[in-house]
């Protein structure tokens, strides 16, 4: 049986009308943007309505004025609005306001294994990885490490 790929866009009304409903949606990311913390294809996250003050370290799915739909952490607020950040990037995206969100991740499935976002682990990851000297030295080992190997 051939997987389907479904445009987000495809069900942009849905998930706001769960949401908003009071409901959750769970959502199977694509890409690389958050790696380490989500794979492609083998987790997925959980949102809800945003309810409270958007805070730094949360993960919100919002999109963009181009339209595209984007999953990234929350690593500051500025004049322009609020920070985001992939956990795999070092790129800033300034400008993100209220009206670009759409949820909260409330909760991480790591294949079909629950991460509870207020679990210790968790929260020193989060703790760790919003440092970008932290992320500049994992990236350099990280690309130091692939160049070895495919030296050989």
């Amino acid at each position: 049986m051939e997987k389907q790929i479904h445009k987000l866009s495809e069900y942009d009304e849905t998930i706001r009308f769960v949401l908003e409903s009071g409901g959750e949606f769970r959502l199977y990311p694509r890409g690389i943007s958050m790696l380490p913390l989500l794979v492609q294809e083998r987790d997925s996250v959980v949102l809800k309505k945003i309810s409270e003050k958007p805070k730094r370290g949360d993960i919100f799915l919002y999109r963009r004025d181009n339209g595209a739909f984007v999953l990234h952490r929350m690593v500051g607020k500025d004049d322009m609005g609020y920070i985001f950040c992939g956990d795999n990037q070092l790129t800033l995206e300034h400008g993100i306001t209220d009206s670009h969100l759409i949820g909260v991740v409330v909760r991480i499935y790591r294949s079909e294994k629950c991460v509870k976002l207020t679990s210790p682990a968790y929260r020193l990851y989060v703790f760790l990885w919003r440092s970008t000297f932290i992320r500049k030295v994992f990236f350099k080992l990280r690309r130091w490490k692939n160049k070895l190997t495919n030296d050989r």
